[in-house]
């Protein structure tokens, strides 16, 4: 008996008259296969990288614009509203270290460890003095919510005239 497959054989002749190229071997095909696989490493990474330094440049935009807070921020809910969004700049650190970690990229994850370290010495300039750990003034402590003239109400306290 002959050891010739005539079906594969077959599939060869009719490739050739339909003017293909011959099947690929199983090494080209791993070769072929190993290139796409480089190719979407590559498309992916640029794109980790690229939305990366997308948040970046939001955390240093929020972390620029927030020495320029243009509200009442020495108690009550302007001070609320400062500190919170101070926060905004820890958790959007925070976010960006996420991202960077899983994109493993090790300079963009050091700069958002420092945006979330930056946001948290804002957070503790604020904070300190309030709480007794600094006082910049002892005659007059700073405190969290506004002094209010007798006979004011709850409300009064908290947002300042």
């Amino acid at each position: 008996m002959s050891e010739i497959d005539w079906a594969t054989e077959l599939k060869k002749i009719e490739r050739e008259y339909d003017g293909l190229p011959p099947e690929p071997t199983p090494a080209e095909l791993t070769r072929r296969r190993a290139a796409e696989r480089r190719e979407q490493e590559k498309l992916r990474d640029s794109a980790l990288k690229l939305g990366a330094w997308g948040r970046a440049m939001l955390i240093i935009c929020l972390a620029c614009a927030i020495n320029f807070w243009p509200y009442f921020r020495s108690c009550g809910v302007g001070l609320f509203a400062y500190v919170a969004a101070e926060g905004m700049v820890v958790l959007s650190g925070l976010w960006l270290v996420v991202w960077t970690w899983y994109g493993r990229m090790v300079r963009t994850h050091m700069f958002a460890m420092a945006m979330v370290l930056w946001g948290l010495g804002l957070i503790a300039a604020e904070a300190l003095p309030r709480i007794g750990y600094a006082k910049p003034d002892p005659a007059i402590p700073p405190g969290w919510f506004c002094p209010a003239p007798p006979g004011t109400s709850l409300l009064g306290r908290l947002i300042p005239e």
